[in-house]
């Protein structure tokens, strides 16, 4: 699913590079329209931090090819660029079309970015596109990886779920746990109004959220405690905040609580929602944090190691004080 819906993202991408290409008038280099290519040493680019970074990353993924000081398209996607229409009705099913309107509003900031790189992107405005009012699969689908990586035996009564974005994590895990209380808490002053809007507007029976820390909900939680702890953080909220996370996970767990955190880590980005480079464009954007780090902190929140998965970069721990 989520690969299916990131190589659509990358067609549509493509479409957009092409347009790049001949607007910055580099199409010189180019033998056919769809023969996209970039020259890593040009003055106006060189030795650009993050379209460096970018090339790179898009070569690890087989969408570009290096040759020596260019990155041209890969052979089967120059041969038939595939069409655009098809690629945006797929993603409009898939209700992923969000992904792509992000990237389609990082390229119009993209080519000043690279030339002074002084410029961000506001990290609200990746969250509203990543995670908009009507949810994303693409999100939904990473999340529903990490969560089958707990192999539950029994469904946990309360589940915390630590949100910074629109609420659909909430939403999402009292659908897979209906027997379950959710506990949600807002940590994102800045999405509060749209977090209460999708929490309201789906009106599921078994949520309990917050805007506030302290506030009578939690102040209860950390009297009766919880069974699951979820923090999905996709984006890579800096470590400061995943240790003041973690030290109210700490508050809330009784001995045996699990704590699964989806996170970025920087020793395994290529399977990271975020890129490196882009991580870099975007204004309040933490720095991936290393597996040894959450090691680390975990531990002295009281919390052990259970499993690492690579794939989507979760860690599940146990709470044993």
């Amino acid at each position: 699913m989520v690969k299916d819906i990131f190589e659509h993202v990358a067609i549509l991408n493509a479409h957009i590079a092409q347009k790049i290409v001949e607007e910055e008038g580099i199409d010189e280099y180019c033998t056919t329209p769809c023969d996209i290519a970039i020259i890593s040493h040009d003055k106006k680019y060189v030795q650009r931090n993050y379209i460096g970074k970018m090339l790179h990353h898009l070569s690890e993924y087989e969408f570009m090819e290096r040759r020596g000081d260019v990155f041209v398209l890969q052979e089967a996607w120059r041969r038939m660029l595939p069409a655009r229409v098809n690629s945006v009705k797929i993603l409009r099913e898939k209700d992923a079309y969000s992904l792509f309107l992000f990237q389609e509003l990082l390229a119009k900031k993209f080519i000043e970015i690279v030339k002074n790189e002084s410029q961000k992107i506001n990290l609200s405005e990746l969250v509203y596109y990543l995670d908009t009012i009507d949810g994303c699969d693409g999100l939904n689908s990473i999340r529903s990886d990490a969560i089958a990586e707990l192999d539950l035996s029994d469904s946990p009564k309360k589940i915390f779920d630590f949100n910074h974005g629109l609420g659909y994590s909430a939403i999402q895990l009292s659908s897979l746990f209906s027997k379950s209380t959710i506990y949600s808490l807002q940590t994102n002053a800045a999405f509060r109004d749209a977090y209460n809007y999708t929490i309201n507007r789906f009106q599921r029976k078994n949520i309990k959220f917050a805007i506030d820390y302290p506030s009578e909900m939690m102040n209860q939680l950390m009297k009766d405690k919880v069974d699951l702890i979820c923090l999905f953080n996709p984006l890579g909220i800096e470590v400061r905040e995943i240790g003041r996370f973690l030290d109210i996970s700490k508050q809330i767990s009784k001995k045996g609580t699990k704590l699964l955190i989806q996170a970025p880590l920087i020793d395994n980005p290529k399977h990271s929602l975020i890129a490196e480079w882009l991580g870099m464009c975007v204004e309040g954007m933490g720095l991936y944090s290393t597996l040894e780090n959450y090691k680390v902190l975990l531990s002295q929140h009281g919390f052990e190691i259970d499993k690492v998965v690579g794939i989507n970069n979760s860690i599940i721990a146990i709470y044993n004080p």
